[in-house]
């Protein structure tokens, strides 16, 4: 058998027996990129829950303004907030607002859109938005009404 023989035989043998560390570097992957794709799915199904909570709260708010109210969750501010938790907070928002419209009151009557957040900036009008960032231990009714009222 020649050097050149040998040598190639030599490779062949080292790239067999590499061929599970690369098998298995694969294999590490494809699972990883299962498991994000399935927590994607999961926080996909966990916001389309939390949206539809809110979009429940929502259909009562509308009635009581007698408005084409739409909500959103500003997802990008949820930080560690447990979505059902930041979805009650909102909720007490919405109770102000409801409060107002029952009261006559005008701003709270031209409110179309609502935004609930979790970065703890409280509520602010802007226009027909109604922002409420809620924060642990605020009083989410008392903020929004104090915003509608525009202090």
């Amino acid at each position: 058998m020649s050097l050149k023989s040998a040598q190639n035989r030599r490779y062949g043998v080292r790239m067999i027996l590499r061929m599970p560390i690369l098998a298995g570097v694969m294999a590490v992957a494809l699972l990883m990129a299962g498991e994000a794709g399935a927590q994607s799915l999961k926080d996909a199904r966990a916001r389309e829950s939390h949206m539809a909570a809110l979009g429940e709260q929502v259909v009562y708010t509308r009635k009581v303004c007698d408005s084409g109210l739409r909500a959103e969750i500003d997802w990008t501010s949820a930080g560690d907030w447990q979505m059902g938790l930041l979805v009650r907070e909102c909720d007490k928002a919405l109770g102000a607002l409801e409060a107002a419209c029952r009261a006559g009151e005008a701003r709270a009557k031209s409110v179309t859109r609502f935004i609930c957040a979790g970065d703890g900036a409280g509520a602010r009008l802007a226009g027909a938005s109604l922002r409420y960032g809620a924060a642990r231990g605020a009083d989410a009714f008392k903020e929004t009404q104090t915003a509608l009222a525009g202090r």
